[in-house]
């Protein structure tokens, strides 16, 4: 029964879900996406109506459109994709031919598909963001816009939220994913560091669209050097263009002075049309910088995405990120829910995220290309924390292409169940061990994990492997062992003879979840 209020009337009683996500962002959408697909309940609230209305983001990596590809959401992604060249030009202006062209950082679609089941896509991010939040709501998750966080407490047994009028959401885990004004680092006291600047800037988005007005394909990315109208050009879909121009306070400019007769007078220099009549649809300022949160945990609070680490749009690596941290945070928070996992694995989101969100951050303070830019920074990162096997090596240079703890677990095309599949598509939704051609011994060994989702593929038995390219892959000799997360990163290799495989299988497992740290910490 509802309790009365002072007034008479009567409060709706606290709704309780196990992860509250604060955010309807790619990161905050990731991570309920992930939470429900792993057995949690999960309610999105977002203090926007709706959706991103304006594109922000429109890079999609190789390893984003992997999660979309086991999401099932890859083909509705794609749906949206943006006509352009994967080309960077340099050109006095968009109508003239480009001084110089570059491809993008991303790698084109012969380069990933030499090492992942997944290419990049060009999508804005207002196409994406109701694609993830249709597939929440399939899942059963539910999304709740217009509704804002307006006080945050912590308790024993997880968290209290204030929602304004919507009332009191009751929950195990909170995830701010409420972008670098974040509420709920803010209510949390988490600090929060600027690492750099790059100025001030102004953009406006417009149509028409500017490839059908100069008549020929043009590049993802124009950097128009004409003096009198410096700025960036890129198509962003449905049409849409966007002009981004950095301007100086110290020289007395100031962002009001971009009128809608100012931008038109700009654009029609900068694109080299003198009778282009721009459609103004937003317009905006902003500081292009870097930033990182003091710390992504505090108790059973975690933050995501810009919340955690604000990143500048060089290299198209800010959305990217911020899915990636929702994936990697939201099993790690359904299992402990489940019971499946102690504290420590939480608390591996910290240790494995900050490190290179920040670095992350920083890199995208420099706007100069690098030799790890691309597919060695997407599928390339080397994690070490206390849930990960420390097999003494030098993290991998670029991605690895065998299987080691701490790094992505490589991607080889098999037969599974009568189809082709990736053997990265094995991995989601539970703890797989491959084994090589034997692998008896650690069959029998799993099924001490009793209660743990788990799951011994032997190379050549379970998984046909007539070029031995997955035992290659994997280093797979007879009586090898590999452990790997949901999230596809190896956590465990066993390499040689092994005298007692349910002992070593065991204490692989309660590492790689969290539960040895958790029983050694709690005596």
């Amino acid at each position: 029964m509802p309790a009365p209020a002072p007034d008479g009337t009567l409060l709706a009683m606290p709704t309780t879900t196990d992860v509250l996500v604060v955010g309807a962002g790619p990161a905050g959408l990731a991570t309920a996406i992930t939470v429900l697909r792993h057995g949690a309940r999960v309610l999105v609230v977002e203090r926007r109506a709706g959706t991103s209305t304006v594109p922000r983001a429109t890079g999609v990596s190789t390893r984003t459109m992997e999660l979309f590809r086991f999401w099932g959401v890859a083909r509705a992604v794609r749906d949206g994709g943006i006509d352009c060249d994967p080309l960077v030009g340099v050109a006095h202006t968009l109508a003239a031919e480009p001084d110089e062209l570059v491809p993008f950082t991303y790698p084109s679609m012969r380069e990933a598909l030499a090492v992942s089941p997944a290419y990049p896509a060009l999508c804005s991010q207002d196409h994406i963001e109701p694609v993830l939040a249709d597939e929440i709501r399939r899942l059963g998750g539910e999304v709740r816009f217009g509704t804002e966080l307006t006080a945050l407490r912590t308790t024993p047994d997880g968290v209290r939220a204030e929602l304004g009028p919507a009332g009191q959401v009751r929950a195990r885990y909170v995830v701010g994913a409420d972008g670098p004004r974040s509420a709920v680092r803010t209510g949390l006291g988490i600090g929060w560091e600027r690492l750099g600047s790059l100025g001030e800037f102004v953009n406006v988005l417009f149509r028409p669209d500017l490839g059908a007005l100069v008549g020929r394909r043009l590049p993802g990315i124009t950097f128009v050097k004409h003096p009198d109208a410096e700025c960036v050009l890129l198509p962003v879909g449905a049409g849409r263009w966007t002009a981004t121009r950095r301007w100086f306070p110290e020289r007395g400019e100031s962002a009001a002075d971009y009128t809608p007769a100012r931008w038109t007078e700009l654009l029609r220099t900068a694109t080299g049309l003198p009778a282009l009549n721009p459609e103004f649809l937003a317009a905006g300022a902003f500081t292009m910088a870097a930033d990182v949160a003091a710390t992504v945990r505090s108790g059973p609070a975690f933050l995501v995405g810009d919340a955690a680490h604000r990143m500048t749009p060089m290299g198209g690596i800010g959305m990217n990120t911020a899915i990636h941290d929702g994936h990697e945070l939201g099993w790690r928070l359904a299992w402990a829910i489940r019971g499946l996992a102690g504290d420590a694995l939480l608390d591996s989101y910290a240790a494995e995220r900050e490190p290179l969100g920040r670095a992350l951050a920083a890199r995208s303070l420099r706007e100069e290309r690098e030799p790890d830019d691309g597919l060695p920074t997407d599928l390339g990162r080397s994690y070490r924390s206390p849930v990960l096997a420390d097999d003494g090596g030098a993290p991998a240079q670029g991605h690895s292409r065998t299987a080691r703890p701490g790094e992505r677990a490589p991607h080889v095309w098999v037969r599974w169940r009568g189809r082709r599949a990736s053997v990265l598509d094995l991995f989601e939704d539970r703890l797989t061990v491959l084994t090589g051609p034997g692998g008896a011994g650690w069959r029998h060994a799993a099924v001490r994990s009793r209660g743990v989702p788990i799951e011994v593929l032997a190379a050549g038995r379970d998984l046909p492997d007539p070029r031995g390219m997955l035992r290659a892959a994997y280093r797979l000799e007879a009586d090898s062992a590999v452990l790997v997360r949901p999230d596809g990163i190896v956590a465990w290799r066993h390499d040689g003879p092994c005298h007692d495989h349910g002992t070593a299988l065991t204490h692989a497992v309660e590492t790689a979840l969290g539960r040895v740290l958790s029983v050694a910490l709690a005596g």
